[in-house]
């Protein structure tokens, strides 16, 4: 089942995370991201499903997507990566500290499917994947104007952070992010969009926005974060 918010169907984008292996050849600069084929934390796909568990785990009156200062930005996050959420469409300007060392990451525009037979959906199979993801793909594929500016400046290459997410099993929050009722237990859900991994931050204040649209759907969204890195 697509998912749209305060249905059964949502769309949604979301947003904003190396100590890059030596055996990665890799020499990004902090802040820029992470190219997805550097596997740093399990790359991109496999950040993209613990995302979207992280995202419709947590209730709705308390979840990052609905925040509209940053005083949700830091639940349920853990570890060396913290997640960034996007909106429902529309802007926010949000404000978030975090530990030093930490990355930050985030879809810039995405779209995630929930497999809810419960509503109708066939049960998860490779072929049920496929169509998934064929959806998925297809909403994406109307993506236009994405854009990710880290301390005021542009990050380039936007087309190669376009990633199709690993398979997550999502535990959706009794009080959730769709306002509808869900069996108990872990849904396969997966998601599709344009992702950034930024390796940690300097300590001291920094800002990121992303913006972008889906023309499928005639979703927009235009996202500030005022990051502040504190400790060491």
């Amino acid at each position: 089942m697509r998912t749209r918010y305060g249905y059964p169907r949502v769309v949604v984008s979301a947003v904003v995370s190396l100590v890059l292996l030596a055996a990665t050849g890799l020499a990004a600069a902090a802040g820029k991201p992470v190219p997805p084929n550097a596997n740093a934390h399990g790359g991109y796909a496999a950040l993209s499903a613990d995302w979207l568990e992280w995202l419709v785990a947590i209730p709705a009156p308390d979840n990052p997507l609905f925040d509209s200062t940053g005083a949700d930005a830091a639940q349920q996050q853990s570890g060396h990566v913290w997640f960034l959420a996007g909106t429902t469409g529309g802007s926010a300007t949000r404000s978030v500290t975090v530990p030093a060392g930490t990355f930050l990451f985030f879809p810039i525009v995405n779209f995630f499917w929930i497999n809810t037979p419960e509503y109708g959906d066939p049960e998860w199979s490779p072929d049920q994947e496929a169509a998934a993801r064929a959806l998925l793909a297809s909403h994406v594929d109307t993506a236009h104007d994405v854009q990710l500016q880290v301390d005021g400046r542009s990050v380039s290459d936007i087309a190669a952070l376009r990633v199709s997410g690993d398979v997550g099993a999502c535990t959706i929050a009794d009080d959730n992010i769709f306002g509808a009722p869900f069996a108990p237990g872990p849904h396969p859900c997966v998601a599709d969009g344009y992702w950034a991994l930024l390796q940690p931050l300097a300590k001291g204040s920094h800002t990121i926005r992303f913006s972008g649209g889906l023309t499928a759907g005639d979703f927009t969204l235009d996202v500030t974060y005022h990051v502040t890195v504190s400790g060491r």
